[in-house]
């Protein structure tokens, strides 16, 4: 008898300490992912607070951006209205069923200049 209620007791204290776990893990599963585009705005639309872009490789994205920070490279904070066809942007973004949800639209991040090897001598 003594034996079982053991056993009993020891599948409760498990059970106790995964589940919290497990429900943890499920959670962050849930969460979408940020994801990065970079590209050239192909269109601006601000009756629907969307953006388009295109980048290099001729992939194409609309983004809705309502609740996005805009920064242009004059303005740190910018409006939808600020955004021109033709600019270079990176959209931070994240996925909501079919939607890109951006989060942060705004000028590329400078890339690093690559060092001379006659330098490093």
């Amino acid at each position: 008898m003594k034996k079982a209620l053991f056993t009993v007791v020891a599948v409760a204290v498990a059970a106790m300490i995964a589940l919290p776990a497990y429900a943890e893990e499920a959670k962050k599963a849930d969460k979408p992912k940020s994801r990065q585009f970079t590209g050239e705005i192909t269109a601006v639309d601000a009756a629907t607070k969307t953006v388009a872009l295109k980048n290099a490789k001729g992939e194409a994205k609309t983004f809705v951006a309502g609740e996005a920070k805009i920064a242009t490279a004059d303005k740190a904070a910018a409006e939808l209205s600020d955004l021109k066809v033709g600019d270079k942007v990176t959209a931070s973004y994240k996925e909501d069923g079919d939607k890109n949800v951006a989060t942060k639209i705004g000028p590329p991040a400078a890339k690093k200049e690559k060092k001379n090897k006659e330098e490093k001598k």
